[in-house]
């Protein structure tokens, strides 16, 4: 255990907990990548030591918004607790693709190829993201003897189930009572 009374996590904690957030802002409405520092959730102060558990990275905004308490404690751990979940189950892409799908403004409309949606495949076996529509195309020929002079394509659209959206927004508000809602859908 590393000593409580020491503020300052040695650089190999430091990066792990960096890593966890995909070295951005642990705010996943913020996802800032610049001076990012480690919040101690328990601070030192209150027994709180440096172990990455206890640790989350956040942009300096972010930590003086919470410190202030314009970001309550709970918002905090939630984040952190789902860093870490999302973290072993998913990678960084993952994660990121389900924020942006989640982004306002008709992402939902763009059309990936059969090997973009691969993409996708982990957070679909989840039940966090489905198929909204596809469509396939075969080459076009010109003449019943002639081979196509294009291959077959593939287009398909995905968007968040509702379990992804309820996940989500509970993540993005902090809300673990949304989050545990959202579980069990």
């Amino acid at each position: 255990m590393v000593n409580s009374k020491n503020r300052n996590p040695p650089p190999s904690m430091r990066d792990e907990v960096l890593r966890e957030a995909g070295y951005k802002c642990g705010n996943p409405v913020c996802r800032n990548i610049l001076t990012l520092q480690l919040h101690h959730m328990v601070w030192v102060k209150d027994g709180g030591g440096t172990e990455a558990i206890n640790l989350i990275a956040l942009c300096g905004h972010c930590h003086d918004m919470h410190t202030q308490g314009h970001i309550p404690t709970s918002a905090i751990r939630h984040w952190k607790g789902l860093l870490h979940a999302l973290n072993h189950a998913f990678n960084k892409e993952s994660i990121d693709l389900l924020l942006y799908l989640a982004h306002p403004g008709g992402i939902e409309n763009i059309w990936y190829t059969g090997d973009g949606l691969l993409k996708f495949a982990g957070l679909i076996a989840a039940g966090l993201v489905e198929v909204a529509a596809s469509q396939f195309s075969v080459g076009v020929s010109y003449g019943k003897d002639s081979p196509p002079t294009s291959p077959p394509t593939t287009a398909i659209r995905v968007r968040l189930s509702d379990k992804g959206k309820q996940l989500v927004d509970s993540w993005k508000k902090g809300d673990e009572a949304q989050f545990q809602a959202a579980m069990e859908m």
